[in-house]
């Protein structure tokens, strides 16, 4: 006898395959390369990884790995993006401390000239090293007494202060409050995450009440609907309604897929 439902969703299932295929090539490999954000290399790895894929997706092969052939695609492209961000990363680092090497030498040569402390102190600043930028942004108000400089001084005060837990700033109201206490003096927000957390679920009780029952009951109660049908009507009715779902499904990844472009 042949299975002729079994055949129907293996096809479906390849299409559904080569759409999502589509989708993340479109967007990982070939937007990227038109924008010239991978080079010549990475496209055609990526392009290789692609074609195995697909070969890899076919339901007639004995080597097909279903749905498995979806995850390497993005999964190389973030490989070469986290890559790609550490070696700017340590570029960065390097250019910097070549950078600040060379302003001390000459600020060694010229101790007079408040600009040169000032801009190490912005490069210390800047690297979130507020303890190491307060020396030399004092050292840079003693040679000139600028509102600039004051103000930089405050604020990576501040920071500091920040950085050590001395004190923090509300996210609520940005009120400044003790690193000792927990709860806001100005609107009671609490820092600590399980109970912010619990504050925002309180706050939104409702609104989270209405997603709960969207994006759980709704998925649920499709399942038992299908099983009902499955229980109730033919095999050959069965089929045909879920041919009809199945097409929609892929309509709706069509349409979502072409509108975003």
């Amino acid at each position: 006898m042949v299975d002729y439902g079994g055949g129907f969703f293996l096809g479906l299932q390849f299409g559904i395959i080569l759409i999502v295929l589509a989708i993340e090539f479109y967007f990982c490999v070939f937007n990227r390369y038109i924008d010239k954000e991978i080079e010549g290399l990475e496209f055609l790895i990526l392009l290789l990884i692609t074609i195995l894929c697909v070969l890899f997706s076919l339901p007639l092969s004995k080597f097909s790995i279903g749905f498995w052939c979806l995850f390497p695609l993005p999964i190389v492209y973030f490989i070469f993006r986290i890559l790609e961000s550490r070696g700017i990363e340590l570029e960065f680092r390097n250019r910097i401390e070549k950078k600040l090497k060379t302003l001390k030498e000459n600020a060694k040569r010229n101790p007079h000239i408040p600009e040169i402390f000032t801009e190490i102190g912005d490069i210390y600043f800047n690297l979130k090293r507020y303890e190491e930028a307060l020396p030399y942004y004092y050292r840079a108000h003693s040679l000139k007494d600028s509102a600039e400089i004051k103000r930089k001084i405050k604020i990576t005060e501040r920071e500091k202060q920040i950085q050590k837990g001395e004190i923090w700033i509300c996210g609520e109201c940005g009120t400044t409050n003790s690193g000792s206490s927990d709860e806001c003096v100005k609107c009671g927000n609490n820092i600590k995450p399980l109970v912010s957390i619990k504050q925002d679920i309180m706050a939104h009780k409702s609104e989270i009440k209405r997603w709960v029952v969207y994006g759980f009951g709704v998925p649920i109660g499709g399942m038992f609907v299908i099983l009902l049908l499955k229980t109730i009507l033919p095999d050959v009715a069965f089929t045909f309604i879920a041919i009809f779902i199945s097409l929609f499904i892929m309509y709706l990844l069509w349409r979502t897929f072409w509108t975003s472009l």
